[in-house]
């Protein structure tokens, strides 16, 4: 890939990271004063953010630069074992619908709990299947259905990603 090309996606990896951190911050914000609305805006935009960080190192299809992932990866030194790569929390959040849809159709006592801010359990009675969302604050995680998601390792790897990133796309776009 063409050094210029691969500033341009550089800087925006450094783009994404720092709407991610500025989610991530307005999260930690959103909790201290209980604002339920604001804490799963957050939370949905440090997702979409994550992903979208995802879709650039890891694309998910092959298009006209196959090996963009790979190149952009090894120039901002993010390892395939990443936090980052996986993006089954964006799409729980970003295909609602569908999960919906399945919940609806496989719940066995049709409990539904959605866009809880607390510790797992917290409900008694509740199947893990039937919590939506749900934001434990012990362990600053996204539980859904069951699965969970630790966002401390991952705004961590934001982080360090962003000062990588920032740094290689002010590099002068004709030095190799």
């Amino acid at each position: 890939m063409e050094t210029m090309v691969l500033r341009i996606f550089q800087r925006e990896v450094e783009r994404q990271c720092k709407f991610a951190l500025i989610a991530n911050q307005d999260l930690n914000q959103a909790l201290k004063g209980r604002d339920m609305d604001r804490i799963w805006y957050s939370v949905q935009a440090l997702l979409v953010a994550a992903g979208n960080i995802s879709k650039l190192l890891w694309p998910s299809r092959e298009g006209l630069l196959p090996e963009r992932g790979n190149e952009l990866r090894a120039s901002i030194s993010v390892e395939d074992c990443s936090p980052l790569e996986p993006r089954t929390f964006r799409n729980h959040f970003e295909h609602f619908d569908e999960r919906l849809e399945r919940w609806a159709s496989s719940s066995r006592r049709r409990n539904f709990a959605d866009s809880n801010v607390g510790p797992p359990g917290m409900i008694v009675g509740l199947e893990p299947e039937d919590y939506l969302r749900n934001f434990d604050t012990d362990n600053f995680a996204v539980t859904f259905r069951g699965d969970r998601y630790l966002l401390e390792s991952l705004v961590n790897s934001i982080h360090g990603l962003w000062q990588k990133a920032k740094e290689e796309a002010q590099k002068p776009h004709w030095e190799q």
